[in-house]
């Protein structure tokens, strides 16, 4: 059997608002999830959204938004130590939430990882 029969391919989905998610339609991305609303609608809409991506064995990767990751910390508590799905966080068109993203993406990678990786 060819490595390439064992190898299994996985979607990507996005999880962010407008602007975000826009880059990613335009990219050929079909698992896009816009969310807007009041604070309230927004979490209740990420937890929804992340909790079916994570249990959806299509997805290899899920592209959230960072400034909505502090509504579904405990759903990914959860799935910590397990290889996919890959959820990866990402500013929004505002910026950063964290002031040194070369440290605080170094400390991510390396509490993913179990050891640090100097770039």
């Amino acid at each position: 059997m060819s490595v390439r029969g064992k190898i299994r391919e996985y979607g990507i989905a996005v999880v962010g608002d407008e602007n975000l998610v826009l880059g990613f339609r335009l990219a050929g991305l079909s698992k896009v999830y816009e969310v807007s609303g009041s604070e309230d609608e927004i979490k209740k809409k990420v937890r929804k959204y992340v909790s079916e991506l994570l249990e959806d064995p299509e997805i290899g990767v899920i592209v959230l938004q960072d400034t909505f990751k502090k509504y579904v910390e405990d759903l990914l508590e959860a799935y910590r130590g397990k290889s996919i799905p890959v959820v990866v966080s990402i500013p929004s068109i505002k910026g950063p939430i964290h002031p040194d993203v070369k440290e605080y993406y170094k400390q991510y990678v390396k509490r993913i990882i179990g050891f640090a990786v100097e770039f």
